[in-house]
């Protein structure tokens, strides 16, 4: 094909695209099970890696992951690192500029051996430490969704 190629810039979809995807019945069971306060993993049976959030599938060993696989965790953990986060995403797929900066945390819960990505709140910047003891703070309102959990703060 010769001739002249032209650049068409498109700033919005033509059409309506919604999506509609399931996060799998595990998954939907752990984000329902956050209202009464509990948070689940799973405990692979071939080798014994515990995920939380709980999977169907183990990424250790690639055995199947069942309902009956399913533990209720303490909500306590370990901060096992840390940084300062100065954006955040704004809900449409971009990041916007924070206020002040805010520490997300990667804590390894109690009896699990993966780890949740989360702020971290309620400790002093000098505080801040890896190996520091920390635990879910729930939100006063639960209604069974991943915000549930507000954040990570001390225990104690």
């Amino acid at each position: 094909m010769e001739g002249k190629s032209e650049i068409v810039e498109v700033k919005t979809f033509p059409f309506p695209a919604g999506f509609n995807w399931a996060v799998g019945p595990m998954m939907e069971r752990f984000i329902r099970t956050l209202a009464g306060r509990k948070v689940l993993g799973a405990r692979c049976p071939g080798c014994g890696y515990t995920y939380v959030p709980p999977r169907s599938r183990c990424g250790q060993c690639q055995a199947a992951i069942a309902e009956k696989d399913v533990v209720e965790l303490s909500g306590k953990g370990t901060l096992i690192s840390y940084t300062n986060a100065h954006v955040a995403p704004d809900g449409n797929g971009n990041l916007k500029d924070l206020e002040k900066p805010i520490v997300v945390g990667a804590v390894k819960l109690e009896d699990a051996d993966s780890v949740l990505f989360m702020p971290v709140e309620g400790v002093k910047p000098q505080d801040l430490k890896i190996g520091l003891a920390v635990k879910v703070r729930w939100r006063e309102e639960t209604k069974g969704a991943v915000a549930d959990i507000c954040c990570f703060e001390p225990v104690g």
